[in-house]
């Protein structure tokens, strides 16, 4: 299993994100650093859909791609951020889906999901052998 530094500021700019009654998604951008990833920065997907469902927009990613290999900006993604807002933390069957999506490109792919109503967020990833499972508290460091 492996350590996630995120930054304070990022944790920021998720709350204030899905600080709302709909869900929200965005990207988590970073970099693997010495077999930890750093996440430093978010992308917002800049929909809402509903107080349970979400999604990252087409049009939204292939921009995103484009101003990755552009260099406008810095880093890769290395997961996602969604929010359940009043509904807890968990990954429904559609958000495992989803991260199994993102670890055929990085085995430390990550999702992040955050309560808003609670104030509280959990992050997941795929662990060998195991599937994908909660990361515990002592592997997450904000920084």
């Amino acid at each position: 299993m492996f350590k996630v530094f995120i930054t304070s500021r990022v944790i920021d700019r998720i709350s204030r994100d899905v600080n709302r009654p709909v869900e929200r998604i965005g990207l988590l951008m970073g970099a693997l650093e010495n077999s930890s990833l750093w996440v430093n920065d978010i992308i917002p997907g800049g929909t809402e859909m509903s107080e349970v469902h979400c999604a990252f927009p087409p049009q939204r990613l292939a921009q995103v791609a484009n101003d990755i290999v552009e260099g406008r900006i810095e880093g890769r993604i290395v997961g996602w951020y969604h929010s359940h807002p009043g509904h807890g933390l968990f990954l429904s069957q559609t958000d495992l889906e989803t991260h199994m999506q993102f670890y055929q490109f990085s085995s430390y792919a990550l999702s992040l999901v955050a309560d808003p109503k609670s104030g509280e967020f959990g992050i997941w990833i795929y662990e060998n052998g195991v599937g994908v499972v909660q990361l515990p508290a002592n592997h997450i460091h904000i920084i």
